[in-house]
């Protein structure tokens, strides 16, 4: 699939059901995403996996939380990634390894760990070129088995509530009515893909619809839901002038609020 087409194709459906200019500012919010699926075969997508050992550089320290080890959940190979999303991906940073904290099975959480506290979540770029296998320190921390990832390439669309979209003036008809249209079109559309479990890239639609906390000048790293962590769904992000800037330091999580 190529991204211009999907994109034009995706803008002339808008105009048609909206009209202009609403259409238009529609089809501009559309971002290029992945759906995570497990790989079978030998259709895995570069090297990206869920669980397993993290692929940092040598000599790269494992990431912990007050000396608790965190758990490696999953490696994205962006390079793999990176011809789908074109000028979405804000950054070449190679491989992206993501860290949470996950206790092992009847291992109790740190003493105070604070879950607003955004060191209990970790993610650490690696050179494909240098970066070698290094496991999960046995002990404290859960240990999760390697799955390879199938990356799917789709368009996404923010959620119909969001402010991106309701900032756009699509005339008089009533805000419900409006939402059910552009629901209704989300799902008819064959240019947009909806992620059925874990994605990445695109915008970051939770299953009660807009995700708490997110800000439209984030980057969507990672929707972690039925994986490997007993934690409800993760939404991971960053904003992204920090990932232009290769700062993924200030990277942060939001819980599905349930």
């Amino acid at each position: 699939m190529d991204l211009r087409s999907a994109l034009d194709r995706l803008r002339n459906a808008c105009v048609a059901r909206f009209g202009e200019p609403a259409g238009v500012r529609l089809a501009a919010l559309a971002r290029p995403g992945f759906d995570l699926r497990p790989a079978t075969g030998d259709n895995t997508t570069g090297r990206c996996a869920f669980g397993g050992p993290a692929l940092l550089d040598p000599g790269t320290p494992w990431p912990e939380y007050d000396g608790f080890p965190l758990s490696l959940l999953a490696v994205l190979d962006t390079d793999a990634l990176a011809d789908w999303l074109g000028e979405h991906l804000p950054r070449r940073v190679g491989l992206l390894n993501i860290f949470g904290l996950e206790p092992a099975k009847g291992v109790p959480y740190p003493p105070g760990m604070d879950f607003d506290d955004p060191r209990w979540l970790r993610v650490v770029p690696a050179d494909p070129a240098r970066a070698v296998p290094v496991p999960t320190p046995a002990g404290d921390a859960a240990l999760f088995d390697r799955v390879p990832i199938r990356a799917v390439p789709l368009l996404t669309m923010p959620d119909v509530w969001g402010e991106a979209v309701q900032r756009i003036d699509f005339g008089d008809e009533h805000p419900v009515a409006v939402a059910d249209a552009i629901e209704e079109f989300y799902t008819s559309c064959p240019e947009l893909g909806e992620a059925s479990g874990a994605s990445t890239f695109g915008w970051p639609v939770g299953e009660l619809g807009s995700v708490g906390s997110w800000q439209d000048d984030h980057t969507h790293l990672l929707k972690l839901c039925d994986g490997p962590s007993e934690i409800p769904t993760l939404y991971f992000s960053i904003p992204t002038e920090a990932f232009r800037a290769g700062d993924f330091s200030r990277a942060v999580v939001t819980q599905e609020v349930y």
